[in-house]
């Protein structure tokens, strides 16, 4: 290994000065004896029986995996003149006065335990996944949902506030990890075991031969290690991404309404759709041309428009209910509400056009945007069934 500079899972800095070599002939021959191979019954310890009894075992190959580590070391230096009793012979005469910090590099047949912490950051992030049963996934998973449903130009700061929510929880459930037989609790997060910088996994092919052992091929994986990047390349990154959150900061939303799209339901018959939306619609705005829905066949025949009927909007201008002629044509439906073209959904208050779904880009008071769902609706309504109904 070359010389370089890590820092450890406690923190510590790991300095090699010079070059470092490592033996895998030696931890070769420790792997071969710590697996044995497997004895018959009467077969002697490093025989296999052969006609004549004489024969020595063929050959054994392995594929063995390996890690690369560098752990934190130290050493004694600077000796200096030492007191002590001139009538003592074995006595000495100087004594180190300092402790330097260094690193060594061992090889491994075990991985090094994976540490991920800050597990609500890594989910809010996209990093982790959440499992049902995850608590703290879950909570991050809202947050997410939440951030997702700010517009475009507000939603940097809003993530920014999950952000700080999420790791101030997370830094307050970490915890020391406890080794096995520890009888004083340790004060950092991570073991002595845990803490060595990981830089390569080795896939080492071995030959074993009458009690001899050659590396046949050795194959380095540098991707495992995990980079510390510069201050300035990650200055240089959050500049890269500025250019997005500016832009959508210097286009301010008009205000206008937004689609629930979770609100989205069809009647039992699959002839009324209704969703809701985020502000209060103006009264005559709804009008049969702002609301499209087509269906699309599944057996080749292509697009048929399904004809809407009329729309109902309730009194609080909050929620729509479409009428349509009859139910889809087809099974998969897409339905686009309009925020564009001559007759856009337009808002009570502020007065601006339908600005699309919740968390999309900026709508202008001149310009809002369109909202397209797809659903997949049944091609009969099961009967009995449990009723779905936006009536």
């Amino acid at each position: 290994m070359l010389p370089g500079l890590a820092v450890d899972g406690l923190g510590r800095e790991l300095t090699l000065e010079a070059a470092w070599c490592v033996s895998l002939t030696a931890w070769a021959r420790e792997w071969i004896e710590a697996h044995p191979p497997q004895q018959g019954p009467q077969t002697p310890a490093g025989r296999t029986p052969a006609a004549d009894g004489t024969e020595p075992d063929p050959p054994r190959r392995h594929a063995v995996e390996a890690w690369i580590l560098a752990e934190f070391a130290t050493c004694p230096d600077r000796p200096v003149p030492a007191l002590a009793d001139p009538c003592d012979v074995t006595r000495r005469h100087d004594d180190f006065s300092r402790i330097v910090e260094t690193a060594r590099i061992t090889v491994r047949a075990t991985a090094p335990a994976p540490w991920r912490p800050y597990h609500r950051v890594r989910v809010l992030l996209g990093l982790d996944e959440a499992a049902p049963g995850d608590t703290a996934g879950q909570e991050a998973l809202r947050e997410a949902a939440e951030v997702a449903r700010v517009p475009a130009h507000r939603r940097a700061p809003a993530l920014l506030a999950a952000f700080r929510r999420l790791a101030a929880a997370d830094a307050t459930a970490l915890a020391p990890e406890r080794a096995e037989g520890d009888l004083c609790p340790p004060w950092a997060p991570v073991t002595e075991d845990h803490a060595p910088v990981a830089l390569a996994r080795l896939t080492v092919e071995l030959t074993e031969y009458d009690g001899c052992v050659r590396i046949e091929e050795v194959r380095a994986d540098p991707s495992v290690r995990t980079a510390v990047l510069p201050a300035t390349t990650v200055q240089e990154l959050v500049c890269a991404l500025a250019p997005g959150i500016i832009g959508a900061a210097a286009e301010a939303d008009a205000g206008g309404p937004r689609l629930i799209r979770d609100s989205l339901a069809w009647s039992r018959e699959h002839t009324v759709l209704s969703f809701e939306v985020t502000a209060p619609l103006a009264a005559g705005s709804a009008e049969p041309e702002g609301i499209e829905i087509t269906s699309l066949s599944g057996s080749g025949r292509g697009w048929a428009t399904d004809e809407v009927a009329g729309i109902r909007v309730s009194a609080d201008g909050l929620r729509v209910k479409v009428d349509l002629d009859q139910r889809p044509a087809y099974e998969t439906v897409r339905v686009r509400v309009r925020g564009t073209g001559p007759t856009p959904l337009y808002g009570r208050h502020p007065r601006a056009p339908f600005a699309g779904p919740e968390g999309g880009p900026p709508g202008t008071a001149d310009e809002g945007n369109d909202a397209v769902v797809t659903v997949h609706l049944p091609r009969q309504a099961a009967p009995g069934g449990p009723r779905n109904d936006a009536q």
